[in-house]
């Protein structure tokens, strides 16, 4: 059997109203866990894109050292990044 929810929908306004002083608790730690989950699902998808995009930049560089110990040039020398 399904438990009769302790809170209701008002009809005109959307706004829950609790009957049970501890439904506020309960439903306010599902928000909580369901804030976080949602926040970490989106960092999850910002740091598989960040790593794409610096495998391509370290792809882009080893071709470029190919191609210029190929060529017969000297390789250019290091950049470092962050000065």
């Amino acid at each position: 059997m399904a438990k009769i929810p302790a809170y209701k929908k008002d009809e005109e306004t959307g706004a829950v109203i609790f009957q049970d002083a501890t439904a506020y608790a309960q439903r306010k730690k599902v928000i909580e866990v369901n804030k976080l989950s949602a926040m970490a699902k989106k960092d999850s998808k910002r740091s598989i894109n960040s790593m794409k995009r610096e495998i391509k930049d370290l792809k882009q560089i080893v071709f470029d050292l190919i191609e210029a110990k190929a060529g017969g040039q000297e390789a250019p020398p290091a950049e470092e990044e962050g000065q």
